[in-house]
């Protein structure tokens, strides 16, 4: 007699739709630019997706996190060539930076998502383990990579290389309102790497 067929495992909960995931995604996309963040409601992105309410409660607990899933979470950064020397590699980061700071959607929420966040730390968390730690990891890879090439004598602080490029950037699109000058990526660069040479000096 032939042993009883244990019965396959059945996973529990219903799948996600990606298909809800993708409207809600375009729906807030399309929404920010209209009416702007802080006038951002589920209600609207609802409407506009075309999916219950409930369908976006299920997947996001608020207005921030939903924005943040949209724009930031779950987001791998983008790849930096090895441009050979310490200079290309920071001027193509700071071009990512800007390319990031001008794209329409995030240049609208980004103010009201920082200011959310301060106020829900778990989704401030989520940002720094995710989008803060992911272009942390690039600006580790890329002076080490100036180390192995014998242009650092030390490895600088990631840390200060990153708000130093990060920083200036954003003080330049959000504090200072100037336009996203293309000029402006090799001129943060030379002034990190400038700033590298004091540091280490």
């Amino acid at each position: 007699m032939e042993p009883s067929k244990q019965p396959a495992k059945q996973t529990t909960g219903r799948p996600r739709d990606s298909r809800v995931d993708d409207a809600i995604r375009d729906a807030v996309r399309e929404l920010v630019p209209e009416v702007g963040y802080a006038a951002l409601t589920m209600d609207a992105v609802a409407a506009k997706a075309r999916v219950g309410k409930a369908a976006i409660y299920r997947r996001h607990a608020s207005r921030g996190e939903m924005v943040f899933s949209v724009l930031v979470h779950g987001g791998e950064p983008e790849p930096l060539p090895d441009t050979g020397t310490l200079l290309g590699d920071l001027t193509a980061l700071a071009t990512l930076v800007l390319g990031t700071f001008s794209d329409p959607v995030v240049s609208a929420v980004t103010p009201g998502l920082l200011a959310d966040l301060k106020q829900q730390p778990e989704i401030a968390a989520r940002f720094q383990e995710t989008f803060i730690a992911g272009e942390r990891t690039v600006v580790v890879g890329l002076l080490e990579r100036a180390l192995e090439r014998g242009e650092l004598a030390v490895m600088p602080d990631p840390a200060m290389v990153h708000a130093a490029v990060l920083g200036t950037v954003f003080a330049w699109v959000f504090l200072l309102a100037m336009p996203p000058d293309p000029a402006l990526a090799p001129g943060v660069a030379s002034m990190v790497v400038a700033g590298i040479a004091e540091w280490g000096s």
